[in-house]
């Protein structure tokens, strides 16, 4: 029998790198199918189609394929949904049926043909997307994914083969909403968070909760000042920008360190501010307050200061005794004192 890589983790490792990003590159991003000591693979352009529909209405893409293998392939296809997996907004394929998935958008995708492609050559593929009437505003999202197999090793049984696909993020008009909110705004070092460090570099964390129903793409900034109000840095958030899609809830990171504040050594306390936009000139923010105190240094310091005084006063003790007794034993004996 024929074995295939699950789809899912497939599709994940062709597009982990352009996954909801709106800044997906046109440069062509790769996978590759392997069977025996001969290498199949496609490249695809975009990895990312974004679109805009009336109800009712039937929408128009392209997608670019080409065959980077040294033989002809035989290229299939499956649509499938997909929605957010996890906080890193790493895609989830659906591949079974959903009906209680209110953002599906495979069953709106035309059927695409098989073909066979040679060396070298860029296939392109028209794609048509038919939004029914009554279907609802929002975001619907789907995948079209693509498999090249050499055409002798079809029914072979000894090919492994891997996909690759476009995301297709479709947005219904109608009325739409946007809810995107903070749901956590934290400060860590090396993975634990607090609100008192030793030093830096630290790092912002901010989870982002999506309950409109169309995907964002926020952009974001935290201000840090100290205790007199003074800016030490300013950190981007979600540079570049990346989606998050309606239901789900996505993680940002951002660095302090000496990228943002240079040289400068952090002491004392401070204040951080995160503030975002979306959507149609919306906002929210959040924020903390952190100290960044090397208590472990200074309680050395202290004990060693501490320590040094007693000794240093013992030390003062002891050459006090040694005078005492020197200047004892120099006196005549008419001198010293008589023991009653």
């Amino acid at each position: 029998m024929k074995k295939r890589l699950p789809a899912a983790i497939a599709l994940s490792l062709s597009l982990v790198a352009s996954m909801l990003s709106v800044s997906a590159p046109i440069a062509l991003a790769a996978t590759q199918t392997t069977s025996t000591n001969t290498g199949q693979a496609l490249e695809i352009a975009p990895p990312l189609i974004t679109l805009t529909a009336n109800p009712g209405q039937a929408v128009k893409a392209q997608i670019k394929l080409r065959d980077i293998a040294a033989g002809k392939l035989l290229v299939t296809n499956q649509i499938n949904d997909f929605i957010a997996n996890g906080e890193d907004g790493i895609p989830k394929i659906l591949t079974g049926n959903d009906d209680n998935n209110p953002y599906s958008l495979k069953a709106w995708i035309a059927p695409l043909q098989s073909f066979l492609i040679s060396p070298q050559q860029i296939q392109t593929l028209n794609v048509v997307i038919n939004v029914p009437a009554n279907a609802s505003p929002g975001g619907h999202y789907g995948v079209i994914r693509f498999t090249g197999t050499a055409p002798e090793l079809q029914g072979s049984g000894v090919s492994l083969s891997a996909s690759l696909g476009a995301l297709v993020l479709l947005t219904v008009n109608g009325k739409l909403t946007h809810g995107l909110s903070v749901s956590d705004f934290t400060v860590s070092k090396n993975g634990t968070t607090s609100s008192l460090f030793e030093s830096g570099p630290l790092d912002f964390t901010v989870r982002l909760k999506n309950s409109g129903n169309i995907q964002e793409l926020p952009t974001g900034h935290i201000v840090v000042t100290d205790t007199f109000g003074k800016i030490v840095a300013g950190v981007n958030i979600n540079v570049p920008p990346r989606n998050i899609l309606p239901g789900s809830t996505r993680k940002f990171t951002g660095k302090l360190d000496s990228s943002v504040i240079g040289n400068r050594r952090l002491f004392g306390h401070y204040h951080a501010k995160f503030a975002m936009t979306y959507g149609n000139k919306q906002s929210t923010s959040a924020e903390l307050a952190f100290w960044v105190i090397p208590y472990r240094l200074i309680g050395t310091l202290l004990v060693a200061l501490i320590g040094g005084f007693f000794a240093l006063r013992w030390l003062i003790h002891r050459y006090n005794q040694s005078i005492i007794r020197r200047a004892q034993g120099s006196m005549a004996p008419s001198q010293k004192p008589k023991k009653k």
